[in-house]
């Protein structure tokens, strides 16, 4: 049985970060695999592999990861990510947008570095998984992680997920979605 749109199909490349951190766009997506038990709860909840995501950004010849983590919106230099991340990095090229688009929508999480984690958002997503029952919108000034990256290329006209309110898109509705192709999974 073929995977999921999406979801890697064994076997997949896997290269070091320093092989392939020349060929990192901005506004491309980083889909994380943790082995943390938070992590295996998102991935069992949400039926994929993936547990995390964040936007690539790159600035001065550095490679960063923007992304919504417990601590709130922050920016990463991805190659402390890479080597200190306990489980492994998928990356995902986003397909059909511009490079206008791609600057848009890491701007918009730029304009939330710093914001608060959405706990409260986390708990209304894992009722709606476990119930299926949609409560309320969201908060404009929390993010978790899949909210922050779907709701950065809505903004730019380039829905990542459609129909689905970015307050209930997964890590894994991101890599099944038809704007993505997997290019290559990072090695540990």
């Amino acid at each position: 049985m073929p995977a999921p749109k999406g979801e890697p199909e064994r076997p997949v490349e896997q290269r070091s970060y320093g092989d392939v951190r020349e060929g990192f766009m901005t506004g491309d997506l980083l889909c994380f695999r943790s082995k943390d038990l938070d992590g295996r709860l998102i991935r069992l909840l949400t039926r994929s592999e993936y547990s995390h995501v964040g936007l690539v950004f790159l600035y001065e010849g550095r490679v960063y990861c923007l992304e919504a983590v417990a601590s709130g919106v922050q920016l990463a230099l991805m190659s402390r990510r890479a080597r200190e991340y306990n489980g492994g990095v998928d990356y995902f090229r986003v397909l059909d947008v511009s490079e206008e688009q791609r600057r848009g929508a890491v701007g918009f999480a730029f304009q939330q570095l710093g914001g608060v984690y959405n706990y409260p958002g986390i708990l209304r997503f894992f009722w709606f998984l476990l119930s299926g029952d949609k409560e309320r919108v969201r908060s404009r000034n929390r993010w978790f992680c899949s909210e922050i990256v779907a709701e950065a290329y809505r903004l730019q006209k380039a829905p990542l997920v459609e129909r689905r309110a970015a307050a209930y898109t997964s890590p894994a509705d991101l890599a099944r979605s038809e704007r993505v192709t997997l290019a290559f999974r990072i090695k540990a």
